[in-house]
């Protein structure tokens, strides 16, 4: 029997949605039996009728039986018919490979698995920004860890920028708040979506592809369009002459071996004018399937029309790139050898794509870089649903008005902390510092990366974990997690004081802030941290700043006494034989208990 309420109720909701990925996976992996049940059937027609179809037919042109080569013919279609169904078949097949790389994606978020995925965003991290470090924004189970859906480079910056942003464009905020929401009603679409960006390479990086495609080609492309034209017809219709009038061979073979030396002649240049279609045939139909699929999608809100619009404007996107497609296709045949020499010595294929591939560029090419950031950024809105997908409280953030800093949360919860086993907190914080007391471990350090890390989520667009949240633009600063410079020959005191004196210098502009302390100045002797504890908080305590200061120095806890606006709030524990227990909730006040002592004699160090 469960007493808490509030944990069944949680439980419940985290057991509903786990449940509906495993299901997912398991359809999954049931398709893919089927699927290769049926390869198998193909693979067996394949191999059965190619050589039936060979014997008929040379057994027909031998006996000059019409009916033989027409049943030779017919078994010629049917294998025709299933090679194109087995090629559907494998690219279906590989969908399904990625459909259930997705879905063990979404369970490792429910298992802790998440933190062994290789993406985490370490790269994006940097020094001079301590809330990355602080409010494990990048790096090993990081909230860029647990949210990472992209597979592209530009996916991944936008979402690494998304979580560095600052919070005052809120109108930016509030579309990804809306194409979010609007995504957390299509769980299936975005397993396919991301499935269909997972057979992407990992990393795939099209910028340069896309500065390419949007200079056209220089030279006279129209005159070489029309040689192409020109002598291409002359080709073919002296070779129908010679076969069906009887002509003869000599101007036909004299023209191929013109058009072949045209082509060499512009193999340099054809090579290089086609080099980005030459590896990019398999990444262009994908990003033509992912496209297709958001024409598709029933994403019908205001935000997601505005992020999908350069799907449709001014070029379509799935036109075009179909078209695109095709053009890849037909400059990879030309590095088959005897292609290229029959196709170029007969149509001088090699001036036509160069020809098509430049028109194509001048009518879509500006174009292609506007759809690639369609996607970009259809990664990051997939990624920060992932929230609302594996969480069964969370919620999108309000923003407040008004000129002092306001932080209003229910049940609160840190991401990083798998749901069932998070304790939520509230808050309600206006201008001033609050002073947390507390033994180890009860969860002062948790309470304050609870708070900045859903702010973080809430300026990035996402939702956060909470059942509701409110808070008005501030910049996070923080001084938690710190360590010593060797190299530089800085202390960790004197790494805290660094960043307290730039919380001062930002201060003193006067924009909102959300300062974030951990242990302050635990660094130096007693005597010293308490005088600068007291002399740092009562600068820190401003009209325009939320301050909170966890410490072991019950001193400070006498501060509003001083005439500075400081609240006390604490952590508790209790025992339980040789136990100690923490509930992890925050209360009104200063503490009254340590645990240190207890703690060091639980671990042999002082007698009883």
């Amino acid at each position: 029997m469960c007493y808490n309420v509030n944990y069944c109720k949680m439980r419940r909701g985290f057991i509903l949605k786990k449940s509906f990925y495993e299901n997912a996976r398991e359809n999954t992996i049931a398709l893919e039996r089927g699927q290769n049940k049926q390869r198998t059937r193909f693979i067996l027609a394949r191999t059965l009728v190619f050589p039936a179809m060979l014997i008929v037919l040379v057994h027909g042109y031998d006996m000059g039986s019409p009916a033989e080569l027409m049943l030779g013919g017919f078994l010629l279609l049917l294998f025709v018919v299933l090679v194109a169904r087995h090629r559907k078949l494998e690219r279906l097949r590989l969908l399904t490979k990625s459909y259930l790389a997705v879905t063990a994606d979404y369970l490792a978020r429910f298992s802790g698995e998440w933190k062994n995925l290789p993406e985490d965003g370490a790269a994006y991290g940097k020094e001079k920004r301590p809330p990355d470090r602080d409010l494990h924004i990048f790096g090993t189970a990081s909230l860029y860890q647990y949210l990472c859906a992209a597979r592209t480079q530009a996916g991944r910056d936008r979402l690494a920028a998304a979580l560095s942003a600052t919070p005052y464009d809120l109108e930016r905020t509030r579309r990804r708040q809306a194409a979010v929401a609007e995504l957390l009603a299509h769980p299936l679409l975005c397993i396919e979506l991301e499935a269909r960006g997972a057979r992407l390479p990992d990393g795939h990086d099209t910028r340069k592809l896309a500065e390419e495609l949007a200079q056209p080609l220089k030279g006279s492309l129209k005159l070489i369009s029309c040689i192409g034209i020109v002598f291409a017809n002359a080709c073919m219709w002296s070779f129908l002459w010679a076969i069906f009038a009887g002509g003869s061979w000599t101007l036909p073979l004299v023209l191929f071996m013109f058009n072949l030396t045209v082509a060499m002649a512009f193999y340099p240049r054809t090579q290089r004018e086609l080099a980005p279609l030459g590896h990019m045939a398999r990444e262009l139909r994908l990003y033509g399937r992912i496209f297709r699929t958001l024409e598709r999608a029933p994403l019908r809100g205001e935000a997601f029309a505005e992020v999908l619009a350069p799907l449709f404007s001014p070029v379509r996107a799935t036109k075009a790139q179909g078209r695109l497609t095709i053009l890849a296709d037909c400059a990879a045949m030309r590095r088959n050898v005897l292609f290229f020499f029959l196709a170029n010595g007969l149509l001088l294929w090699d001036l036509h794509c160069m020809a098509y591939f430049s028109h194509w560029r001048l009518q879509a090419g500006a174009a292609a870089a506007g759809w690639l950031k369609v996607w970009a950024e259809v990664e990051v809105l997939l990624s920060l649903a992932r929230i609302g997908h594996t969480r069964e409280v969370h919620v999108f953030p309000q923003f407040l008005d008004g000129e002092k800093p306001h932080l209003r949360a229910e049940a609160a919860m840190p991401l990083l902390i798998p749901e069932e086993s998070a304790t939520p907190n509230d808050a309600d914080l206006t201008s001033g510092t609050l002073v947390i007391t507390g033994s180890n471990m009860s969860g002062k350090t948790t309470y304050m990366r609870t708070l900045g890390s859903n702010a973080v989520l809430a300026y990035a667009g996402a939702p956060v974990c909470a059942k509701s949240f409110a808070l008005t633009p501030m910049a996070v600063y923080t001084s938690i997690q710190i360590s010593d410079d060797l190299a530089g020959g800085i202390s960790t005191f004197y790494a805290e004081l660094l960043r307290i004196k730039k919380m001062m210098t930002y201060s003193k502009h006067g924009r909102p802030m959300l300062i974030l302390i951990d242990e302050i100045f635990r660094g130096t002797n007693s005597a010293d941290r308490i005088v600068g504890a007291r002399a740092a908080i009562s600068r820190l305590t401003l009209p325009h700043a939320i301050t909170i200061v966890t410490t072991h120095d019950f001193e400070l806890c006498d501060l509003e006494c001083a005439g500075i606006p400081v609240a006390n709030a604490h952590f508790e524990e209790h025992y339980e034989g040789d136990k100690i227990l923490f509930d992890f909730k925050i209360r009104e006040g200063r503490c009254r208990t340590t645990n240190a002592q207890y703690l060091l004699r639980m671990a042999g160090i002082m007698g009883e």
